[in-house]
């Protein structure tokens, strides 16, 4: 009688072994299939710091970029695996998104990206979360240009004394070995690639003299000068150059060159130290 018991005893707590394990088997199958849901909110940082809106001359209408409603936006779950493909306009009409439980990722950008461009730049940004069962987690998507912007203001008076001046760009990590210019007509910025940590940008002025302004202490046609400067991503520059000429005396010629920290449409450029090469 007592080995029945003690028999009985076991079969009964396999049961309930058994009962519970298959209990925990299925609580980690509802956990694994949970889900959560994501919130997004996107935004532009102050595009070159616009103030007003951009000369209508540009090619480039750098409004356009601080419009959530033209970015590309891109939700992956924990897998990696896309969940949401639409445009910044579609956002509102699909939040919340279900998602699996683990971490996120959304990305946005807008634009095309190229070492240096006058045509268009590119606006990127990332943001990181956790998608936790049956709650609602918000993220915001901060998104930035990968470029800064580089101009240059050629005095009236330059006309006076050179028949022709340009500058040339060169030294960034995407330009490698070539150059970018900007001869005496042109109007259009440069958009130029940039290491998230900005970038040391050199520079070559060249101007060639009228004979007129030609003597022999000052006998070059053709001369250069040449200089670096820091540009960061986001920022704008501007570099100024006006003709120095001394009237009296050996008749020396030279150049003014400096960053102008004032633009027609209010664009904050930023005024950065030169270093001569």
């Amino acid at each position: 009688m007592k080995k029945t018991i003690v028999i009985t005893s076991m079969i009964l707590l396999g049961g309930l072994t058994l009962i519970s394990c298959s209990q925990e088997s299925q609580i980690a199958d509802g956990l694994e299939g949970s889900t959560g849901y994501l919130s997004l909110n996107l935004n532009t940082e102050n595009i070159f710091s616009i103030n007003s809106s951009p000369a209508s001359s540009r090619s480039v209408q750098e409004s356009s970029y601080a419009n959530v409603d033209n970015y590309t936006v891109v939700v992956l779950d924990k897998d990696g695996i896309e969940k949401m493909n639409c445009k910044g306009s579609e956002i509102a009409s699909k939040m919340p998104i279900a998602m699996p439980i683990g971490s996120c990722e959304v990305r946005a950008y807008y634009g095309t990206e190229s070492a240096a461009s006058r045509d268009a730049f590119y606006v990127y940004g990332k943001s990181i979360g956790t998608i936790k069962a049956d709650q609602n987690v918000s993220l915001s998507v901060a998104c930035s240009p990968t470029c800064g912007r580089v101009s240059v203001a050629f005095s009236p008076e330059m006309s006076t004394y050179y028949t022709d001046y340009k500058v040339s760009f060169s030294g960034t990590q995407a330009l490698s070995d070539n150059t970018i210019e900007w001869l005496k007509e042109d109007s259009e910025p440069w958009y130029i690639q940039l290491a998230s940590t900005g970038e040391t940008v050199s520079f070559t002025i060249t101007v060639t003299t009228k004979d007129e302004y030609i003597n022999a202490d000052n006998k070059e046609k053709v001369t250069s000068k040449s200089g670096t400067f820091n540009l960061t991503r986001n920022k704008a520059y501007k570099l100024k150059i006006s003709p120095v000429y001394t009237a009296s005396g050996t008749g020396d010629m030279t150049l003014d060159i400096s960053i102008d920290a004032s633009t027609i449409d209010k664009e904050c450029d930023i005024e950065v130290p030169v270093d001569w090469i």
